[in-house]
This record gives C-alpha cells, sequence and structure tokens, in this order.
C-alpha cells in the first residue's frame, strides 16, 4: 500500500447532496443550503442535518422543533449558492428566491420549485460544540408527478439534483446510472489473495 498518501483528518464522503434546509425565523422563512446531511433510519423514517450552531436557521430549528430538506435541481445552483453567500442573521430574505409554500407542518417552509422535498420534526439535538447534529422524522415527502419514474418513485434523472465536494468546494451533476444495489454483489466471488 505504499501508493496510499494520508491527507490527514479533514476527509470528506464524496460527494455530498446538496439540500436547502428551511426554517421559520421571526423575520420568516429563511433556507439555508446544507451538505452534511443523510437519511440515517428506514423506520421510523429519519434524518441526520448538521449544522453550525451560529446560524439564524439553527435557532429557528430549536424554536420550532420542524423543519424542510428541499433538494434543489442543476437549474437551482446560483439560488442555492446565494443562500450560503448572505445571511438572515442580517437581515436577507433568503425566502425572496423562491416560491415558498407549506404541507402538514406549521414551521417546515417547502420550496415549489425544488423538485423534491421533505417535512422534518426533530427528534433530537446533539451539541456537538461549533455545530449541531439534527436529528430528525421525516412527516411527508413531496414530489410532481413529473419527477417520477414508471415505477412511481423519484426518478434522479428527472429530480436533476447536484452534489458537492470538499475541500475544493465543487458542485457537480449527477452522472448515469451505473448499477443497482442489492442486486448487483449478487454474483460477486472475491479473488483468493495471497
Amino acid at each position: 500500500m505504499s501508493d496510499k498518501i494520508d491527507l490527514g483528518p479533514q476527509g470528506f464522503v464524496y460527494p455530498m447532496p446538496m439540500t436547502l434546509v428551511g426554517a421559520d425565523l421571526e423575520s420568516g422563512p429563511s433556507f439555508m443550503p446544507i451538505a452534511w446531511i443523510n437519511r440515517i433510519q428506514f423506520n421510523p423514517p429519519r434524518i441526520a442535518a448538521g449544522m453550525n450552531a451560529a446560524h439564524a436557521t439553527n435557532a429557528g430549528i430549536r424554536e420550532h422543533g420542524e423543519f424542510s430538506v428541499c433538494t434543489p435541481s442543476v437549474d437551482l445552483i446560483a439560488a442555492t449558492d446565494w443562500c450560503g453567500l448572505v445571511s438572515a442573521a442580517r437581515g436577507v430574505d433568503k425566502s425572496a428566491a423562491f416560491t415558498v409554500w407549506r404541507g402538514a407542518l406549521e414551521h417546515a417552509p417547502l420550496i415549489a420549485e425544488c423538485p423534491l422535498a421533505l417535512e422534518c420534526r426533530v427528534s433530537q439535538v446533539v451539541d456537538l460544540g461549533s455545530h449541531e447534529l439534527f436529528v430528525a422524522d421525516i412527516v411527508g415527502t413531496w414530489t410532481e408527478e413529473r419527477f417520477l419514474g414508471a415505477d412511481g418513485k423519484p426518478d434522479i434523472s428527472k429530480l436533476q439534483p447536484f452534489v458537492l465536494t470538499m475541500p475544493d468546494n465543487r458542485s457537480w451533476a449527477v452522472g448515469e446510472q451505473v448499477g443497482k444495489a442489492w442486486s448487483d454483489g449478487r454474483g460477486f466471488e472475491p479473488d483468493a489473495r495471497a
């Protein structure tokens, strides 16, 4: 393994899904780009999002116990990035970039332009020091018929999400399908290792 190079402890998972997390603040709905997010449990359906504790979005989530996770498509890259460059704490209305609507939860603002959106209710907040990890139950999943495949499930080629890589801070479109999970490995046999 002499070809391997240790880049140190600041590694990242490649790639990370880009989302816009929505919360109600005193000034109204606001959205923050988050890529440190993942589904963590099947039943009950749960998601976890890690965010810097100093963000206004965190305060809104802590106050109301609800938030949204909206998946922007590639045509929303500029608007998503803008949401990360400006601050609701400094009076910027981030909701002005989108059409905001509500589902079942009162304090989980959703973005109409995003092809997929989750409504989430906080079940646990983990204090990580500089960051907080919000663990939440998924209450609703919203999309449109045009983003579904023939099987009635979200079709990634229609959603056209984008992902983030760090530490180079680049956005990438999702490419072609290259396999099928829980299927491709059925006939695999590892080589005998000496």
